[in-house]
């Protein structure tokens, strides 16, 4: 079973300057997921990454939610696509 570690949001947003309200609207919008444990709340630390690229859209980019979400579709779209298309170049190689 995988050990996952999970950082306390209070430390988490006072180091990284990012608004908790910022990571609860993450949250209820469906883009992360938080741990609660009772009173404290937490965040997965391979979600990091991801809410730091979606708090640049938002704040450099003025993006909102809603587009965060439509980008956010996209690019695992996106991704898809690239792993088929990867799929489907190792199976023509077979043929070469």
């Amino acid at each position: 079973m995988e050990k996952r570690n999970y950082i306390l949001v209070t430390e988490y947003c006072q180091q990284t300057n990012i608004e908790d309200k910022f990571l609860k609207d993450l949250e209820e919008y469906g883009l992360i997921k938080i741990r609660r444990k009772s009173s404290d709340i937490y965040i997965d630390e391979e979600e990091i990454s991801e809410i730091e690229r979606m708090f640049r859209l938002h704040k450099e980019l003025k993006i909102n939610l809603e587009g965060i979400d439509a980008l956010n579709h996209m690019i695992r779209k996106m991704q898809h696509l690239e792993y088929e298309l990867n799929q489907m170049r190792a199976r023509l190689g077979i043929y070469e």
